[in-house]
């Protein structure tokens, strides 16, 4: 997988609710939707939590045990997503919460890893992803520097292919903590590093800043309604609000990679003459006559003097008769054949 290419990254969670079908769904509407690659997460509950572990704030509803246990698909329904996002022509990534979802993921055949926020820290799980070689995409929601410091480590140890997101574990992220100065940092903190966003705020503004700002990998919360069941379907992107996103990112990318020279106008030669101006008789001007100020006006189109010329003209003598609202050319005005060789 390559980081330095701009990858939108929708992130259907457990939004799919356990429902195979409705996964599939989220993954041909994520890809019609102009992204390039998928990420869910894999959850193997007895392995990553004990049962009364305390709940996040915005997760309602059940425990989290019994959800993840609920929600939990086999290798063939795996398989079956994977085969999925292969035919929809997107990447396949996804999260695993524990050392033996990583095993899970491995036997799959994953394309690329994500390491969630709260695993940073779990440093037997991040060894045995280094070992693994697998593309790792690491996220940095709630760690401090320190512990991102050792994290990177890790991996670039290993000369593993790893990419930093900077994140926000707000949900939803206001704009006073979406941390865009985030990514100047890790340019400095991590040379070299591919550097990527997920974005937990609402709306588009943050992701296309981000890009802007030079994270290649853009992260948001995808669902097919903010109705949806679940902790992450109210704060995600629904279809509509995911293609605008995608088209913003893209046709920004394009305006990145292809900046306009200011000197070169020759697109605008016919737009030119419609245009602008040039200098024009307001009145009949017998020939041989010394123009004045008052003969003179500037009207388009812009095929004959320029009005820049506009003092110069004063005084000089035409050398044909001109008519109200005749366009006034170089060879019309003595002395200013030569000026013509110049334009």
């Amino acid at each position: 997988m390559d980081f330095n290419k701009r990858k939108i990254i929708a992130e259907l969670g457990m939004t799919h609710d356990g429902s195979l079908g409705q996964a599939k769904c989220m993954i041909m509407t994520a890809a019609q939707c102009g992204v390039d690659a998928v990420k869910l997460q894999t959850h193997i509950s007895g392995a990553e939590t004990i049962r009364n572990a305390p709940k996040p704030p915005y997760f309602k509803g059940e425990g989290r045990y019994e959800f993840f246990e609920r929600t939990a698909f086999d290798m063939e329904q795996w398989k079956e997503l994977k085969e999925c996002a292969i035919e929809n022509k997107v990447e396949f990534i996804s999260s695993p919460f524990s050392i033996e979802a990583t095993d899970f993921l491995l036997e799959l055949g994953i394309d690329c890893f994500k390491v969630p926020s709260g695993e940073i820290t779990n440093i037997p799980y991040l060894v045995h992803l280094a070992e693994a070689k697998v593309p790792v995409i690491v996220s940095s929601g709630m760690s401090s520097l320190k512990e991102l410091d050792e994290c990177m480590e890790i991996f670039l140890k290993r000369d593993c292919n790893v990419a930093l997101m900077q994140c926000t574990s707000e949900y939803p992220c206001g704009p006073e903590h979406v941390g865009l100065n985030i990514i100047d940092l890790f340019k400095e903190r991590y040379p070299g590093v591919p550097l990527g966003f997920s974005d937990h705020t609402s709306g588009e503004w943050a992701s296309i800043a981000a890009f802007q700002k030079g994270a290649n990998l853009i992260e948001k919360h995808f669902t097919l309604s903010k109705l949806m069941y679940g902790p992450d379907a109210k704060m995600s992107m629904e279809p509509g609000e995911m293609s605008t996103l995608c088209s913003s990112i893209k046709n920004l990318e394009t305006a990145l990679l292809n900046p306009v020279d200011k000197e070169n106008t020759d697109q605008f030669k016919e737009m030119k003459v419609i245009f602008q101006k040039s200098i024009v008789a307001i009145r009949d001007i017998p020939k041989g006559t010394a123009i004045t100020e008052d003969m003179i006006g500037y009207k388009k189109p812009g095929t004959g003097i320029p009005t820049k010329y506009y003092k110069e003209i004063i005084g000089k003598k035409t050398r044909r008769e001109l008519h109200f609202d005749d366009i006034i050319g170089f060879d019309d005005i003595e002395g200013f054949e030569k000026l013509s060789d110049q334009e």
